[in-house]
C-alpha cells in the first residue's frame, strides 16, 4: 500500500479540539468565504484562518503556508498546521496576526508564511495565545 496525500475534507477542522479547550467555535463549511473558524474568546467573536499542509516523511517537505494578506489579512489569528500522513498527528502553530504579519512574504498575487519562519517563533502546539486573549478581554 503507497501512503498518498489526503483531499482537503479529509484532512480534518479544528472544531472538537477548540472545544476541547472550553472555547465555543464556529468551523465555517468548506469553500466558503471569510474566515475558517469564529471562536468566542472572552464573550468576543475572534476570527481564525487555517492552513494545513501534510507532509509523508518530514516536516520540511511543508515548504510554504499561503496566506493572501489582502484578503485574509483581517484575522484575529492564524493557525498553521503539518499534517504527519505516517501518524496522522498534527502539530499546530497557533499566532497572532501581528506574528502572521511578521513571518510573510508577500507577492504579486498573494503571499506565504514560510515554516522555518514560523517554527522559530512559535511553539508547535501551544494554545496559550488564545488563553492570553481570554484572560486579557475578562480583566
Amino acid at each position: 500500500m503507497t501512503l498518498e496525500k489526503l483531499s482537503s475534507p479529509q484532512s480534518g477542522t479544528l472544531g472538537e479540539l477548540l472545544n476541547t479547550l472550553g472555547l465555543a467555535a464556529y468551523m465555517s463549511p468548506e469553500g466558503a468565504p471569510g474566515h475558517d473558524v469564529i471562536v468566542v474568546v472572552g464573550g468576543q467573536p475572534k476570527s481564525i484562518e487555517v492552513k494545513t499542509r501534510q507532509f509523508l516523511r518530514r516536516p520540511t517537505e511543508i515548504t510554504r503556508w499561503p496566506v493572501e494578506m489582502h484578503k485574509k489579512g483581517d484575522a484575529d489569528f492564524f493557525i498553521f498546521i503539518e499534517l504527519d500522513l505516517r501518524t496522522m498527528a498534527p502539530t499546530f502553530y497557533v499566532l497572532t496576526n501581528e506574528q502572521a504579519r511578521a513571518v510573510h512574504r508577500n507577492y504579486e498575487g498573494g503571499g506565504n508564511c514560510y515554516p522555518p519562519e514560523v517554527r522559530k517563533q512559535i511553539r508547535p502546539n501551544d494554545f496559550s495565545v488564545l488563553g492570553s486573549s481570554i484572560a486579557v478581554l475578562e480583566s
